[in-house]
């Protein structure tokens, strides 16, 4: 139905045959017929044991339901939170001419932006997903809205406590936009609706060992009721309460391990708001897939869904 001009008459007469017969377009052998080779690299930086396993299965399973279409996509891990490993890793895709196409998890909101741009001047898009990148010059987003997820997180923590009482934000990577904007959406909601809970910071440096430490020390205000982790070492604090012996203090986090599971079932972390990240990382894969092979453009901002899980669905 695509290519060579059709006469106008002979043209609605086929269109007025395929609305009678029902007509759908075939993509797939519509691809197929015009296949061709295209190198897709995805950057993003593993640093925790929940959420990227989901990240890179959802690639996988979009590489291997696209294979034959000739698309190849490279994986390309960074393995610390620095901003300058990712900034090596862009260099490397911009230089490499036989790359289409890049699909990235920033590390920063905004330090990347230079080398981003540089790679869409090129004349290659690129997509962010799981957190963004603050630039027009990116084809779109895929993932989850990190504002309303803070909000969400901000008014099932207050319900827990009652809607009073001290509360931390442990916040960790302050230059990653989930992070930030995780943060903003929970302070927000805490301001506009609960005025007896008290919101403080807790800012770890990107190192683990630390982030343990530190909240075991927030944990010994005697007034304390909860915590709000906003990134996927949610379960360490966790692991706090459960070397403490402590199950009176609530924490609202992200990202479900199998530790986080345990946590949750011995009662020491109450509630995980799931990403879905296999999902997302699917879906950009997808996005990138359909603007180099259709031409399809995409809505900018692409919101994926939560899901919130709480201990007692974890019950027996």
């Amino acid at each position: 139905m695509a290519g060579e001009p059709v006469y106008e008459r002979t043209r609605s007469a086929v269109l007025h045959a395929a609305r009678e017969l029902d007509y759908q377009k075939n993509h797939v052998a519509s691809v197929l017929a015009k296949a061709k080779d295209s190198k897709v690299v995805v950057i993003y930086s593993e640093t925790t044991k929940a959420y990227f396993p989901e990240v890179e299965r959802g690639f996988r399973r979009f590489a291997d339901d696209y294979r034959a279409y000739g698309l190849q996509l490279e994986i390309r891990k960074c393995y610390t939170k620095q901003v300058a490993e990712q900034e090596e890793a862009i260099r490397g895709v911009i230089a490499d001419g036989s790359v289409s196409g890049l699909i990235i998890q920033p590390q920063s909101a905004t330090k990347l932006n230079t080398l981003l741009e540089e790679f869409a001047c090129s004349g290659r898009p690129f997509v962010t997903f799981g957190a963004d990148a603050v630039t027009e010059k990116k084809l779109c987003y895929v993932g989850p809205n990190a504002y309303k997820a803070g909000r969400i997180g901000s008014q099932i923590l207050a319900n827990y406590i009652g809607k009073k009482g001290n509360v931390f934000t442990i916040n960790q990577g302050n230059e990653h936009m989930q992070t930030k904007e995780r943060k903003r959406g929970f302070l927000d909601m805490i301001k506009e609706f609960y005025p007896d809970i008290h919101p403080f910071e807790l800012n770890i440096p990107d190192n683990s060992n630390l982030y343990y430490e530190m909240v075991k020390a927030a944990i010994a205000d005697d007034d304390l009721r909860g915590l709000f982790c906003t990134d996927a070492d949610s379960y360490i604090a966790g692991e706090v309460l459960r070397d403490l012996g402590r199950k009176d203090i609530v924490v609202v986090g992200f990202d479900l391990s199998e530790m986080g599971v345990r946590l949750m079932k011995d009662g020491y972390l109450k509630v995980m708001i799931e990403q879905r990240p296999e999902l997302f990382s699917y879906q950009a894969a997808r996005v990138m897939f359909n603007y180099l092979y259709y031409n399809e453009i995409p809505e900018k901002m692409q919101y994926s869904e939560l899901a919130i899980i709480t201990s007692e669905c974890l019950q027996d």
